[in-house]
Formats: C-alpha cells, sequence, structure tokens
C-alpha cells in the first residue's frame, strides 16, 4: 500500500511537469519506477580461502530472505528501481538497483578441502573432506547475505503493442540486457569468532530481461517483469583483518518484480519528435 502511496505522488509531480500526453517510447522521454522484487537461486558452489583453510561446498542451495514490507527499510527490502532515458525512439538506457538477499538454506552440505584442527571453533569445521556429507543441523556454520546491492546499466528495446485513441492506455513490451557491480554486505558464522557486518565491493553480474508495460494516461504505468542471469562474487572479505582470506560464488538466479513508475518528457512541447494531443 505504501508503494503505491508514493506511485500516487510520482504520477502527481509528474502531471504538474507535463500537461500534454507523448508516446513514452519517444527520444528523450524519462521513465522513473519503483517496486518490489521477488528472487530465486540455482544450486552453486561456494569457495572459501585462507592461510588455514580452502573449502569448497559443492551444489550449495540458497533462498531467498524477506521481511515485512516497512517503508523506512525500503532499500535494505528486495527491492527494485530503474531510471531510464530514451536514447533514440523505441530504445532505453536504464540505470537500475536492485538488493537481492538470501542465505544459505537448512541442508546436507558436501565439502570438499581442508580446515586446520581448532580454526573452525564456530562452524565445527575441522580436518579434511573430500564430497564429505556434513548436515548443518551439526555444525555452527552459516551464510547470510543480507543486502547485495547491484547497480547496472541497461539497454532496453521498447515495442509499442496497443494503445487507446490519446494514449489514455497503451501497452507497451520491453526486453534488453544489463550489466553492473555488487555491493555485498553479509555474516559469516566460521573460523574462530562470528564475523558479522562484513562489507565490499565484491564482484560483478550480468542479466537479461523482459516485461509488459502497462501505462495510463501517458504519464503512469504498472511494469511486471522478469529476469535472469548471474551474481559472480570474486571477493567477498571474510575477516577484515586478514585480506588474504576470501570467500567466491557464482550464482544464477531468477527474478519477479512488479514496479509502479512515470513517464514525461523534459523539455518543450515542440522539441518532441513524437505525437502530441
Amino acid at each position: 500500500m505504501k508503494v503505491l502511496l508514493i506511485g500516487a505522488f510520482m504520477v502527481s509531480v509528474s502531471c504538474f511537469a507535463q500537461s500534454y500526453r507523448v508516446s513514452s517510447t519517444a527520444k528523450k522521454m524519462v521513465a522513473f519506477h519503483i517496486g518490489m522484487a521477488n528472487n530465486r537461486f540455482l544450486p552453486s558452489n561456494f569457495m572459501m580461502k585462507g592461510n588455514y583453510f580452502n573449502l569448497r561446498i559443492n551444489n550449495a542451495r540458497f533462498e531467498s530472505v524477506t521481511s515485512p514490507f516497512k517503508l523506512s527499510q525500503f532499500f535494505s527490502s528486495s527491492m527494485h528501481v530503474g531510471m531510464g532515458w530514451n536514447v533514440r525512439k523505441n530504445l532505453q538506457v536504464m540505470v537500475g538497483l536492485d538488493n537481492l538477499k538470501y542465505q544459505l538454506t537448512p541442508q546436507v552440505l558436501s565439502i570438499t578441502g581442508s580446515v586446520k584442527p581448532n580454526y573452525d571453533q564456530l562452524g565445527g569445521f575441522s580436518g579434511s573432506y573430500q564430497n564429505t556429507p556434513v548436515a548443518m543441523d551439526t555444525v555452527g556454520f552459516t551464510i547470510e547475505m543480507t543486502n547485495v546491492r547491484f547497480i547496472s546499466l541497461q539497454l532496453n528495446r521498447l515495442v509499442p503493442l496497443i494503445h487507446s485513441r490519446n494514449y489514455i492506455f497503451a501497452v507497451v513490451g520491453t526486453y534488453g540486457a544489463g550489466l553492473g557491480a555488487l555491493h555485498s554486505e553479509y555474516n559469516f558464522n566460521f573460523g574462530p569468532s562470528k564475523q558479522e557486518q562484513l562489507s565490499s565491493l565484491s564482484g560483478i553480474g550480468g542479466f537479461m530481461n523482459f516485461g509488459v508495460r502497462l501505462e495510463f494516461f501517458g504519464r503512469v504505468y504498472l511494469l511486471p517483469s522478469l529476469s535472469g542471469g548471474v551474481l559472480v562474487q570474486k571477493n567477498l572479505r571474510m575477516d577484515l583483518s586478514e585480506a588474504n582470506q576470501t570467500a567466491k560464488q557464482q550464482l544464477w538466479f531468477g527474478q519477479a518484480n512488479l514496479s509502479i513508475g512515470t513517464t514525461l518528457f523534459p523539455g518543450k512541447r515542440k522539441n518532441c519528435d513524437c505525437p502530441h494531443f
């Protein structure tokens, strides 16, 4: 409900900024939207390396973390924000921000590698492993990715599908791809002490997406969309005092989100190469 109230405010701002309707796929049009996302992840290997350990968790399963929505914690929830500019008719460049939250699912782990005896006092790993099954309810090991912020640059194709007279209602298809950087905040229960509130510029990601933009009155839209891609975590620092203790992961994900947004033409009507009504 609060997201819808924010959307209503955006519509009001747009109405004051633009007193005429134009095609949202025209050159120089600006779009902005916010929404909530639902993420799913494929099993992946999680690798940890340091002076006292070299471990790989084989085909580990991760699950999305959800919590009740609070407006004050929007940017720490599983959210999506995008701001785009049409560089030419039907072609949009967008800057996006996604926040992904996930953790290691309780399971029987398959462990390969070694840990120096008496080092992992919390996680419970010690000695050598070769595809060894270890039930998580018998050890204290956990991984919590509390906030993985994915800042991306996207190139989207806009495809007008249908519209009513004067663009009071229109449907625009969107599809495209994006690349970006990852900044992660996370907790590890491993080693001599629990490592909490760690953060690092941890990697890069890429994805493809498609959606359908339902536009109303040429100013506001709903955007249900689907995307899929990969998060390449290359530098998850496991201890701030030990730079050589790092974890790595290549995690494939799928995302469904629903956003509400607004479009406007930031200029004079005569400068827009689009239909005027």
